[in-house]
C-alpha cells in the first residue's frame, strides 16, 4: 500500500466523482442510475481509487455499504476539492467575461405546487443571461437540504425549517401556509371546526414532522403521537388512514381537500 498520495491526475478526478456519487447514494447499486454505469464498473473504479490512495474507502458486502474512517475523510476532502475546482472555473471564466462553473440547488420536496415558489422563474431569468453554467437540481427532505448546504454538497438550498447551522447564511424567501388536517375516515372529519375542543385535538394521534426541530413544531409537545414522517407524502399517507391528524402545506393538500378526502 502507498505511504504517500500520488499527485492528482485527470483519472483521479474522474474516480473521485464516482466515489462522491457512491457515497451520497449510499452504495454501488443505488449509484448505477446516477452514474449510468453498471455495478461491476463502479466497483472497479472504487478499487482503483483505493489502490491509488493506498487506503480502504468503503465497506461493501452482505452487511450493507458504509464509508470507512478514511473514506469519510476522503469524501469531505472531495467536496472541498470540487468546490475549489468550481471556484477556479468561475474565476477564470469571469476574467474572460464568461459565467462558468456548476450551480447545485437542493429543494425540499413538494415545492412544485406552491404558487409562491420562485425557483422556476429564477432559473428562467438566469438562463436568459449569457452563461455556460451547469445547473444541478436535487429534491430532499428539508433537514437534508440544510445539511447538504452546510457540508458543501450544494451551493444553495430552499427548505421550510431553520435549525441555525453554523457558517450558513439564511434569508427568508416567502411564507408558506400550513393547515392541520384529518382524513375522511377520522372521527373528527364530520365535526364543525368550532365544536372541536382543544383537549380532543391533543388526544388525537398526531403525525410528528421528523424534518422539523421540536422547537419549531406547531403543537404542544404533549400531543399524543406514535408516528413520525420524514416527507410530506408520508404525512399524507398517514392522515389518509383516518388514524392521524397532521400538518400539510395548504397548496400541497388542496387537491385532496377539494376532493373531500381531507
Amino acid at each position: 500500500m502507498r505511504n504517500q498520495i500520488p499527485p492528482l491526475d485527470k483519472i483521479d478526478i474522474r474516480l473521485l466523482r464516482v466515489f462522491r456519487v457512491v457515497a451520497e447514494c449510499g452504495g454501488f447499486a443505488a449509484a448505477e442510475e446516477t452514474l449510468n454505469l453498471n455495478r461491476s464498473t463502479i466497483s472497479i473504479h472504487i478499487s482503483d481509487l483505493e489502490t491509488r490512495f493506498g487506503m480502504r474507502l468503503c465497506v461493501r458486502g452482505p452487511g450493507g455499504f458504509s464509508l470507512t474512517k478514511h473514506g469519510e475523510v476522503v469524501y469531505e476532502a472531495t467536496l472541498r476539492l470540487f468546490h475549489a475546482l468550481n471556484g477556479f472555473r468561475s474565476t477564470v471564466g469571469g476574467a474572460k467575461g464568461q459565467l462558468r462553473g456548476e450551480l447545485s440547488i437542493w429543494l425540499m420536496d413538494n415545492m412544485s405546487t406552491d404558487p409562491c415558489n420562485p425557483v422556476s422563474l429564477a432559473i428562467e431569468r438566469f438562463r436568459k443571461r449569457p452563461n455556460e453554467v451547469e445547473i444541478i437540481v436535487n429534491v430532499a427532505p428539508p433537514d437534508e437540504v440544510e445539511k447538504a448546504v452546510h457540508a458543501g454538497r450544494c451551493n444553495l438550498g430552499i427548505c421550510g425549517s431553520k435549525t441555525g447551522l453554523p457558517d450558513l447564511e439564511y434569508q427568508q424567501l416567502h411564507t408558506e401556509e400550513i393547515t392541520l388536517y384529518c382524513g375522511r375516515k377520522h372521527p373528527l372529519f364530520e365535526e364543525a371546526l368550532s365544536s372541536i375542543a382543544a383537549d380532543r385535538l391533543s388526544s388525537a394521534n398526531f403525525v410528528r414532522r421528523g424534518f422539523v426541530v421540536e422547537k419549531h413544531e406547531m403543537v404542544e409537545t404533549g400531543w399524543a403521537s406514535d408516528a413520525i414522517s420524514m416527507h410530506l407524502e408520508g404525512t399524507l399517507h398517514l392522515i389518509a388512514t383516518g388514524l392521524y391528524i397532521g400538518y400539510l402545506p395548504t397548496h400541497y393538500a388542496e387537491q385532496w381537500d377539494t376532493g373531500g378526502d381531507l
